[in-house]
């Protein structure tokens, strides 16, 4: 089986701040209750999905280190945007933490995890891909609800972060 090393996984991870980014940024435009408006097929409101997306990732990752990792609130509802904004950055500093020092015999490991009360095993990479690749799925949902509420999201496409990374200009 192919898989994805730690180089690739920093790559994923680089976009996926990008874009947590580029939402949240958009969704600071955006009132209380048109963050509360259900309008998600998926999670019902964007606040709701946006929790999702992000305790996905967060969930994903606890499960790689095999240990309870501090930083989760009690209460996801309470959260506002600010509070969103601090999950989604600590989320992010411990993903790059963990794949700062994870080996890639650590990475291809099988370990056994639940999900929705099922065992299974897998890899720590195929789970960290699963968390990223989960992101860019909702990333997309997220522009489609959210331009329909009128706040359209930049285009999220990751060559405009590769070619404003290597200092080039897009016009």
């Amino acid at each position: 089986m192919e898989t994805i090393n730690r180089s690739a996984l920093l790559a994923l991870h680089d976009y996926s701040v990008y874009a947590n980014n580029l939402v949240l940024d958009t969704a600071a435009n955006m009132s209380e209750e048109e963050l509360a408006r259900p309008i998600s097929p998926s999670h019902g409101t964007v606040k709701a999905l946006l929790l999702h997306l992000l305790m996905c990732e967060f969930g994903f990752l606890v499960r790689c280190t095999g240990s309870p990792i501090e930083g989760s609130p009690d209460d996801l509802e309470s959260l506002d945007l600010n509070g969103i904004r601090a999950l989604c950055d600590t989320v992010s500093a411990l993903r790059q933490e963990y794949l700062d020092g994870v080996s890639e015999e650590a990475l291809a490991e099988v370990v056994d995890i639940q999900i929705k009360q099922k065992p299974f095993r897998l890899a720590r990479w195929q789970m960290l891909t699963q968390s990223l690749i989960h992101s860019v799925h909702h990333h997309g949902e997220l522009s489609i609800v959210m331009t329909g509420l009128g706040y359209p999201l930049p285009t999220l496409d990751p060559i405009l972060k590769y070619i404003r990374d290597s200092g080039q200009v897009w016009e």
